[in-house]
């Protein structure tokens, strides 16, 4: 098969719309049936959260690669190409196979008249390709929610929920309890990580389950940011009062809470300290607080909601002075637009907004810029992200911020 058709094929296999879409699990419980239920020939470890469940499951890969376990890994959405949510001890999956299995699911679900969507057959590719590899361990995040989620159909043997906060409100309810419930329906009979301290969250858990840590229950810490190799300098202990100094290869303080929730699990697994401490200063995930330049410097950062631009703030604020920065950012329309900008603001004086093509939940650059009139002294409007990031670095600002959304990554990271 020639390139451009495993191309075209990837792009169908992207674009599954199929009609009368409900959002939960049944179809992927029948089609799992008819695959001999691929997702149980492996041990899982399953994250759901608003944020963070990427860099967790990234801190989770290394050091399990490391330990000499064959591993599979589910995230998404990818940045560059769909392969990236398919990785096999860190190596994504090739046109070939991703192109071979997507064609044997559909023809074979086809005649039972099973017609996922795009994210219902990924997941199905992942759990069917991953038994095929015979692999030890899969690193499964969820996509939306968890209890209704289509990665929801394992018995996982390790659960984590990173954090929550208000968000997909029209799916998953409009209060945090709401949301908790969606997050928890993910744990199982396994051993449980709480990386947040929110009381909706913990509530919850209680109900699910008493095989349960509290990050903060159990740790003490703090963290201090290197600026010059942007990595994260975690000093902590635990509740038997043992002291660790880690340097994590991902930047942030934010990463303290998810490097912690790897740590409880990877502890609860057996791994050896040393072979932890390795991984944790090697592990990287594109897109979150990555140096994609030095000269200029320019971070990207896939922030798409008020509390990741909250904790971004909170890493960029007083290291760069705000009239020396420039932010690049599309945000989509069904986040706390007001919220995010005022964290923005926070950080630069500067912003450019610009469209995301091919993409119908991106807000109106024009309406963005309203809505950021007397929260930045320089507002621009550009409609291409290519052309954004030509501008800004004409600019000569100490930092040029990409952030707002994955699929604004997705188009301007080939431009850097």
């Amino acid at each position: 098969m020639q390139s451009n058709n495993y191309s075209q094929i990837i792009e169908e296999l992207s674009n599954l719309n199929p009609p009368n879409t409900e959002f939960n699990n049944k179809l992927m419980l029948n089609a799992l049936s008819i695959l001999g239920n691929p997702q149980n020939n492996y041990k899982v470890i399953h994250i759901a959260g608003t944020n963070g469940k990427g860099s967790t499951a990234a801190y989770l890969e290394e050091a399990l690669c490391l330990a000499g376990f064959k591993v599979g890994k589910f995230s998404s959405p990818s940045i560059q190409v769909i392969n990236e949510c398919i990785m096999l001890n860190k190596i994504l999956i090739n046109d070939v196979e991703l192109v071979s299995t997507y064609l044997e699911l559909k023809d074979a679900l086809s005649k039972f008249n099973i017609y996922p969507s795009s994210f219902e057959m990924l997941t199905l590719i992942v759990f069917y390709h991953f038994a095929k590899k015979e692999i030890e361990y899969l690193i499964l995040e969820t996509g939306m929610g968890g209890r209704d989620d289509a990665t929801n159909v394992v018995n996982s043997d390790y659960t984590i929920i990173t954090n929550i906060s208000l968000e997909h409100t029209q799916w998953l309810g409009n209060s945090l309890e709401e949301i908790a419930k969606h997050k928890c329906g993910i744990i199982k009979n396994g051993f449980t990580v709480i990386g947040d301290n929110c009381p909706e969250l913990i509530a919850e858990t209680n109900r699910k389950t008493n095989n349960f840590i509290i990050i903060d229950k159990v740790y003490q810490y703090a963290t201090k940011l290197d600026y010059q190799k942007f990595t994260t300098h975690l000093m902590f202990s635990d509740s038997k009062q043992n002291q660790y100094k880690f340097e994590l290869g991902l930047f942030g303080h934010f990463q303290a809470r998810n490097f912690l929730c790897a740590f409880s699990i990877l502890n609860k697994i057996g791994i050896k300290q040393d072979i932890i401490k390795q991984a944790a200063r090697q592990t990287r995930w594109a897109g979150r607080l990555q140096r994609v330049s030095r000269y200029p410097l320019i971070i990207a950062d896939a922030s798409h909601n008020e509390n990741g631009t909250k904790v971004l703030a909170d890493s960029l604020k007083n290291h760069y002075p705000q009239s020396g920065t420039i932010i690049i950012c599309s945000i989509l329309k069904d986040k706390n637009i007001s919220a995010m900008l005022n964290n923005y603001a926070q950080i630069s004086d500067n912003i450019i907004f610009c469209n995301i093509s091919r993409q119908p939940r991106a807000s109106n650059p024009y309406h963005l810029a309203k809505e950021a009139r007397h929260k930045f002294k320089q507002i621009y409007v550009i409609q291409s992200p290519e052309l954004a990031i030509r501008i800004a670095k004409r600019m000569h600002k100490r930092l040029v911020l990409l952030s707002g959304s994955i699929y604004l990554l997705k188009n301007i990271l080939k431009a850097v």
